[in-house]
């Protein structure tokens, strides 16, 4: 087992230095732009590098495609890396509070929800790739919009956003649009619609990615955070 561990060590420290000392002339990563880039580590999740602007590090999921398959960026183990750090935070939060005999503040209380909330509205507002429309294209049309206005909250505590979710009316065409972006079509097999997470839409005038049993078994473990850390934050402003 020992001997597993330390192969495991040794593959990542190889792939984290393989890239060590790189040079870019220039990396662009959103507005940012940096000049006469030097690489110092690749992680799972980050690219740390020396610039004209001095030592910075930026996700390798903002990273345009071609630099994210050079430097062997993986969503799945990323996610699965920044969700070990987040659970490692917490359980650290929770043993100083017990080492200390203290029950967990306000600031906590809210700042895990909101990690939490954060969470859910990257999952729900994952981007789907649009497809340029042709003239021979079946295409299905929602109109006025993709949703109507208004949004439910959830029962964070009790809903199972696995059977809330709607795609009966995306499966019906290949193509489906709106009339807020004619130009474009996209995938029916790959949208879906939840009355249950639209609460965390945050740009509705695209459709919503089809959720994997993963993503929406996650979901779910962040609304109870959510559920329960709201009743804690009450109970706090009703003291």
């Amino acid at each position: 087992m020992r001997t597993s561990i330390v192969l495991i060590l040794n593959l990542v420290l190889m792939t984290s230095r393989a890239f060590a000392d790189e040079k870019l002339p220039v990396l662009k990563v959103d507005s940012e732009i940096y000049s006469n880039v030097i690489i110092t580590k690749v992680s799972a999740t980050d690219l740390y590098f020396i610039s004209d602007k001095g030592m910075a590090n930026v996700k390798l999921k903002n990273l345009d495609p071609a630099l994210q398959k050079h430097f062997q960026y993986d969503a799945a183990k990323a996610d699965a890396t920044e969700q070990k750090h987040k659970t490692g935070n917490a359980q650290y939060r929770l043993q100083v509070i017990s080492a200390t005999n203290q029950t967990p503040g306000i600031a906590d209380v809210k700042s895990e929800m909101d990690d939490a909330i954060s969470r859910v509205q990257e999952i729900v507002n994952q981007p789907v790739k649009p497809l340029a429309r042709t003239p021979d294209m079946k295409v299905g049309t929602f109109s006025p919009g993709w949703f109507h206005p208004g949004a439910e909250k959830p029962d964070f505590n009790t809903v199972d956003v696995r059977a809330s979710r709607q795609l009966t009316a995306y499966d019906q065409e290949e193509y489906v649009t709106s009339d807020l972006n004619p130009d474009v079509v996209f995938l029916g097999r790959e949208l879906e619609f939840n009355p249950m997470t639209k609460y965390f839409y945050t740009d509705r005038s695209v459709p919503k990615k089809r959720l994997t049993e993963a993503e929406m078994l996650e979901i779910n473990r962040l609304y109870r955070i959510i559920g329960h850390d709201e009743e804690q934050l009450a109970r706090s402003q009703n003291r």
